[in-house]
C-alpha cells in the first residue's frame, strides 16, 4: 500500500480541507498517474463546440459498452470515454472524429460522478435534406437502429398483425442546422443503387433530448421516430440521396456562359435565380479554378489576371444548385493611367483652409507614386491666399481673402502624368 505524507504547517498544506475535497484530489493526481500507463488510452478529435463541425485533439481512455438491462456487450459502434481531467463537463451531442468516423455524445456520467466519462455512438449514417423556404442544402451525421421494427405496441403485447409499414429512429445533434428540420420530413438512406425513404411520424421528433430538464435551451439531441415511405423520382434526387429536390426547385443561369477578356479587363456576372419558376435574390458564393488566369469577387466581378483560360462557378449559398461561366484571357494588357484631385474640386472658400490629394492610379488601382507641384499665380495677389506643399501627394491652399478675377494654376507631375489643378479663392458662401 502507499502513503501519502503531508507535512503540517506548511503554506500549502491540505490538511484541515474538506475530506471530499481531498478525495477528489486525490482521485485526480491517481488518474495523473496511471493514466498514459494504461493500454485503453488514445488520442481522439473533439468538436470545439457544440454544431461548429470544427475539431481539436484530446487524450481520452476509451473502453466497450456493457447494457445495463442484459449486462451484455454492446456492439462496436458503442464506446465509452472518460476524460483526463475529471473537470471537464461532456456535452451531449457534441461530436468526436476517430476511426475514420463521426461518432455523437449521447449520454454523459459527468453530473454527481468523479469520472468524467460519457458514452458516444458511431453515426453510421447521414442525413440530407432541402429547406422548403430558401431552398439551402443542409447534410447532419446520425446514428440510425440497424433493425426496423413493427408498427405496434411494444409496451404491451403489441399486435398480432404486422402490416408491411416499418419505422426505425436516429438521433442527431441538435444545432440551427438541424432545428430547420420540419414535421414529415423525408430522408432517403442507402447508397446511390438502393435508396430506401422514410419520413417523420407525427411532428417527426420523439423528443428533445435536454442536458437540464428544465432548460430547453440546453438541447443537445433530436432523435427522430421515422416510418417506411415511398420514392418520389419526381421529386428525389436519387444520386446525391436528397428527397423532396425536385419539389422546390431551384435554377441558376448567369447572364454569360462564355467570356473573353484580355489581361486586367474585368466584366461582372450576374446570377438568375428562379424557386419555382418565380424569379428570387439569393445570397451566392463564387469561385475561380484558376485563380492565376482570373479572380472573382463575391459580387461576381471577374477581373482577368494573364492569358489562360478558367472556369468561373456561382452557387446559390448554402444550396447544391450552381452555374458557370468559361473565362479566356488572351493579348496584351491594356493600361490606363490617371490622375486623380481629392477632393475633386476647384475652390477654397475664404476664410478656409483645404487639402488636396494626388494620385496616379492604373486601371483603378492606385500607385505609389510621387508628384512634384509648380505653382501659377496668374493675377491672384500673393496676400490673398497661402500655398503650402506637404509632400509627395499632398498640398494645401487657404484662402485669406477672396479674389474672383482669376484662379491659382497648380501643375502636379509625375513623369509624363501630370494634372492642373485651378484653385479659386471663393467668398464665405
Amino acid at each position: 500500500m502507499d502513503y501519502k505524507y503531508i507535512t503540517a504547517g506548511l503554506s500549502n498544506s491540505t490538511i484541515g480541507r474538506p475530506p471530499k475535497e481531498e478525495l477528489i484530489g486525490l482521485y485526480q493526481e491517481t488518474i495523473n498517474n496511471a493514466f498514459y500507463n494504461a493500454s485503453d488510452w488514445w488520442t481522439i478529435e473533439q468538436e470545439t463546440s457544440r454544431g461548429t463541425l470544427e475539431f481539436e485533439d484530446i487524450d481520452v481512455r476509451m473502453t466497450h459498452v456493457i447494457n445495463a438491462e442484459t449486462g451484455l456487450k454492446l456492439g462496436d459502434d458503442w464506446k465509452t470515454i472518460i476524460n483526463k481531467d475529471i473537470s471537464t463537463p461532456m456535452e451531449v451531442g457534441k461530436l468526436y472524429r476517430f476511426d475514420g468516423s463521426i461518432w455523437i455524445l449521447v449520454n454523459t456520467e459527468y453530473v454527481k460522478n468523479l469520472s468524467s466519462s460519457a458514452t458516444v455512438r458511431r453515426c453510421n449514417n447521414t442525413i440530407r435534406w432541402i429547406e422548403e423556404a430558401t431552398g439551402a442544402y443542409y447534410e447532419e451525421p446520425c446514428a440510425i437502429d440497424y433493425q426496423l421494427k413493427e408498427p405496434r405496441d411494444y409496451s404491451t403485447s403489441g399486435s398480432s398483425i404486422v402490416t408491411p409499414s416499418a419505422y426505425l429512429m436516429f438521433k442527431t445533434q441538435f444545432n440551427e442546422r438541424t432545428n430547420k428540420i420540419k414535421p414529415n420530413q423525408r430522408f432517403l438512406f442507402g447508397n446511390k443503387d438502393n435508396w430506401s425513404c422514410y419520413k417523420g411520424t407525427g411532428t417527426g421528433f420523439m423528443n428533445y433530448l435536454n442536458i437540464a430538464t428544465y432548460d430547453n435551451t440546453s438541447a443537445g439531441i433530436i432523435e427522430v421516430t421515422l416510418v417506411a415511405n415511398y420514392i418520389n423520382y419526381e421529386t428525389d434526387d436519387l444520386v446525391r440521396g436528397i428527397a423532396d429536390v425536385y419539389q422546390n426547385a431551384y435554377t441558376l443561369t448567369l447572364n454569360k456562359s462564355s467570356l473573353s477578356l484580355a489581361p486586367l479587363g474585368t466584366y461582372t456576372l450576374v446570377p438568375i435565380v428562379t424557386f419555382n419558376g418565380n424569379t428570387e435574390t439569393r445570397a451566392m458564393e463564387w469561385v475561380s479554378s484558376d485563380t492565376d488566369i482570373a479572380t472573382v469577387s463575391g459580387a461576381g466581378v471577374v477581373t482577368a489576371i494573364a492569358n489562360g483560360a478558367c472556369v468561373i462557378t456561382a452557387n446559390i449559398k448554402d444550396n447544391a444548385t450552381s452555374a458557370t461561366c468559361s473565362i479566356t484571357v488572351s493579348g496584351t494588357p491594356t493600361f490606363n493611367y490617371v490622375v486623380l484631385l481629392t477632393p475633386n474640386i476647384n475652390y477654397v472658400l475664404e476664410g478656409e483652409e483645404t487639402t488636396f490629394n494626388v494620385i496616379l492610379t492604373k486601371n483603378g488601382v492606385p500607385e505609389s507614386n510621387t508628384f512634384s507641384f509648380s505653382t501659377d499665380t496668374r493675377t491672384v495677389p500673393y496676400e490673398n491666399y497661402l500655398y503650402t506643399p506637404i509632400d509627395g501627394n499632398n498640398f494645401k491652399v487657404k484662402n485669406l481673402k477672396k479674389y474672383m478675377s482669376d484662379y491659382i494654376a497648380i501643375t502636379c507631375t509625375s513623369g509624363a502624368y501630370s494634372l492642373l489643378v485651378k484653385v479659386n479663392l471663393r467668398g464665405s458662401w
